[in-house]
């Protein structure tokens, strides 16, 4: 499988593909995040994570230049043979989740969902406050300390903790540059927000903003935890799980390619 690729579950003995989950990162995050969530995972379903470059396992990789690198990147891999994905993207990831999801429409090929967790649409970010914590290494620094999900010894190391500051600058500006939403994604897919009751970075309100781009709203749920409440339980990937059984019910199993 592609760098960009990581697969957190076992396949399937027969070979049979059931249904296919497709995850993007947050900001600084890697596809590592995801790793737990496999055993929760019904048989005959892949659970793939997004790996970016300067990124978890690709950290020491120069990060890509936009969203349009990344999105260009992807299609083709979400795009092959087999059932469509669910996607699944987390704050930064949902972004990513929602492009990737019109241009596989766009392609003849939709996603079967579209999970969108902890984040506003695209044209709600802070663009100021992303591109005054590019400029700042000290608030970025106390940013990603605040965040909570890197290893406080990663961050005493003056080389790793470049690398990290460099993969969130990266993050930072890609969330200050992207594109707001166009056209609501087509009735062909169905939309799920998730939100975290106590989320101070994008709260519920926030989160719900995205019914607007969806023909086919699936409503929002909101989840006990802050801004990383999908990692706080197995609430999320449990849910995850369900979608994909009855997304796999509803259209049949399909043979896993070579």
């Amino acid at each position: 499988m592609t760098a960009w690729l990581q697969q957190w579950s076992p396949p399937a003995p027969d070979g049979t593909t059931n249904a296919r989950i497709l995850c993007m990162p947050y900001a600084g995050g890697g596809a590592g995040s995801y790793r737990h969530w496999g055993p929760a995972m019904p048989a005959g379903t892949e659970l793939h994570a997004v790996e970016l470059p300067g990124h978890g396992r690709r950290l020491t990789e120069t990060p890509a230049a936009g969203a349009t690198e990344i999105i260009e990147t992807l299609v083709p891999l979400a795009a092959r043979p087999g059932p469509p994905p669910i996607l699944f993207g987390h704050s930064m990831g949902a972004l990513l989740a929602y492009e990737l999801c019109r241009a596989l429409t766009e392609l003849g090929t939709p996603p079967a969902a579209l999970v969108l967790s902890a984040m506003s649409p695209a044209h709600l970010v802070d663009r100021a406050a992303c591109r005054a914590l590019t400029g700042d290494p000290v608030a970025l620094l106390d940013h990603v300390r605040e965040l909570g999900v890197t290893p406080p010894e990663v961050l005493r190391t003056p080389a790793m903790r470049e690398l990290v500051l460099r993969t969130m600058r990266a993050d930072l500006g890609l969330l200050a540059a992207f594109p707001d939403p166009a056209d609501p994604v087509p009735a062909s897919v169905a939309v799920l927000a998730l939100s975290g009751r106590s989320d101070d970075v994008y709260p519920p309100h926030a989160v719900a903003a995205w019914e607007p781009f969806a023909e086919r709203w699936r409503g929002m749920r909101v989840l006990d935890g802050g801004h990383f409440f999908p990692w706080r339980d197995d609430t999320v990937p449990d849910l995850i799980a369900s979608l994909a059984r009855d997304i796999a019910s509803a259209h049949g199993t399909c043979s896993a390619p070579p």
